[in-house]
């Protein structure tokens, strides 16, 4: 058990849309090697976002333990029961810092046990607009996330 801690960057390719309340704006990102071992665990301890868009809105992160369709982006989520069992955890991020060209958000102290599939080290997760409006993804910006994670 080394309990490594790792940082781990993972930028989506949103595409550039006006999403509203409820739209899956992205799904099947891949948090790379968020274990040590294939089929082990990890503590996921905090997400940092940074909103290149500056809109800054309110979203859920679904951290699924395979690669799983949510359904359409653009669209409602509309994950089957099968996909849903596949879910480990779902986080909010909704404080964000005006920084100047972008907006910035941190979740710490989340302390939840994820694992992969018993034949991965990866983890995965979808993003979902639940601001209450829009958020306006443009051409070249993104959301890029940091997964701070201890792994076993």
């Amino acid at each position: 058990n080394k309990m490594a801690v790792d940082s781990i960057t993972h930028s989506p390719d949103i595409a550039e849309a006006t999403y509203s309340t409820g739209d899956l704006m992205a799904e099947g990102e891949r948090i790379t090697n968020a274990v040590a071992v294939k089929g082990g665990c990890c503590i996921l301890q905090s997400i940092t976002a940074v909103d290149t868009s500056d809109t800054g809105g309110t979203i859920y992160i679904v951290i699924t333990d395979d690669s799983v369709d949510l359904g359409t982006v653009g669209s409602a989520v509309n994950a089957a029961d099968a996909a849903a069992d596949n879910s480990v955890a779902i986080v909010e991020l909704s404080n964000w810092t005006d920084i100047g060209g972008a907006k910035v958000c941190t979740k710490t102290n989340i302390g939840l046990v994820c694992s992969p599939s018993s034949s991965s080290k990866h983890l995965y997760f979808g993003v979902v607009n639940s601001s209450g409006g829009d958020i306006v993804i443009g051409s070249g910006e993104d959301i890029i996330f940091k997964f701070g994670v201890v792994k076993d």
